[in-house]
């Protein structure tokens, strides 16, 4: 009788195991569900990647675009893979990628980058997923595939070689009627008033000879411009200012003035010495003036380049002496003119 008794209290027992499984199991699978839920939406509230491509298949040689679109929250940053002139094997990247970025009412954003590419190699591509990593967070992209086809060879059964051709054939451009029609409208008008100013310019313009009467360009001559340059020279007096070195450059200014215009021998790109070797023709005429000029340029060379510092009587010996170069150098006939004049 303890025996049975024994029994039954057993299977009692393993009875209630058994239901306290069968009701445990349902309860964890839902809290197994529950925290993957959790999981999942704890890295969608962070950043998710989607990877997008235009074409499953395109021409040997065209083009298409990859996608990158990243949902992101605004206080992180995510790191996208650099690519440099591939994407994989295979496939060329055509132009650096395009980045956009869009800002959502909820606060996230949307970056999309977009990568044009191109192949040269007929083949089946896989693009494996790319990492996109923030923090220690990491999510891979999408895989995607792409089928590069070669065109179409036809053949040329006579002489057995390929016909090379056009993807694509050429196609002609529609004709704007419309446009035509408004371009001729419009000119129209146009080319009733040009003819109307060419009617007018014939009638008024060309049949009267427009006769421009030119004045005569009167030239000074040397001697009075020289004269009236020393003259202000005299006046401003500025070698009693310490300024004789600016002094003694204006006084051999008007003399080289002079010298090109009298005589018609260039002299600012000379030298003193170079000037005076060039004035050797009038030496036979001019002996004593071509003297004198020498003496006056050696002085205002120690002046300018040797620091040279002249007394009073010197530096006004110096004017005199310039202006009584000028007086004595003018041309003959300009003396007898002026001689005529007096008389």
């Amino acid at each position: 009788m303890q025996k049975v008794e024994r029994r039954l209290k057993s299977d009692e027992k393993k009875r209630l195991k058994n239901n306290k499984i069968i009701m445990n199991t349902p309860l964890k699978i839902l809290l197994t569900i529950h925290f993957s839920l959790l999981a999942v939406f704890g890295f969608a509230q962070n950043f998710s990647v989607q990877a997008k491509i235009d074409s499953v298949a395109m021409w040997l040689g065209d083009q298409c675009n990859v996608t990158f679109e990243i949902y992101q929250n605004a206080d992180i940053k995510v790191t996208a893979p650099i690519f440099s002139d591939t994407l994989i094997s295979g496939i060329e990247i055509v132009e650096k990628p395009k980045i956009d970025t869009i800002a959502n009412q909820d606060g996230s954003l949307k970056i999309t980058q977009t990568y044009l590419v191109t192949s040269f190699d007929s083949a089946l591509y896989y693009i494996p997923p790319f990492p996109f990593a923030s923090g220690q967070d990491t999510i891979f992209s999408d895989n995607l595939s792409l089928k590069v086809v070669s065109p179409e060879v036809q053949m040329d059964t006579t002489q057995n070689v390929p016909i090379l051709a056009d993807i694509k054939g050429l196609e002609k451009a529609p004709i704007n009627w419309q446009l035509i029609k408004k371009i001729l409208l419009w000119s129209i008008p146009v080319w009733l008033l040009l003819a109307l100013i060419i009617w007018l310019i014939i009638k008024f313009v060309i049949k009267k000879p427009i006769i421009i009467q030119e004045k005569p360009i009167i030239k000074r001559p040397a001697h009075e411009i020289a004269f009236e340059k020393l003259e202000e020279i005299r006046k401003e007096k500025i070698w009693q200012q310490g300024r004789a070195k600016e002094y003694y450059t204006q006084l051999t200014d008007v003399l080289r003035e002079y010298l090109e215009n009298r005589f018609d021998v260039p002299t600012f790109e000379k030298t003193s010495s170079e000037i005076i070797d060039s004035l050797q023709f009038i030496k036979k005429e001019y002996s004593e003036q071509l003297n004198s000029l020498r003496r006056i340029f050696t002085t205002s060379d120690l002046v300018k380049f040797a620091k040279f510092i002249p007394d009073i009587n010197e530096n006004n010996a110096v004017l005199n002496n310039s202006e009584d170069f000028v007086s004595e150098t003018i041309l003959k006939e300009l003396e007898q003119n002026e001689k005529v004049k007096e008389e």
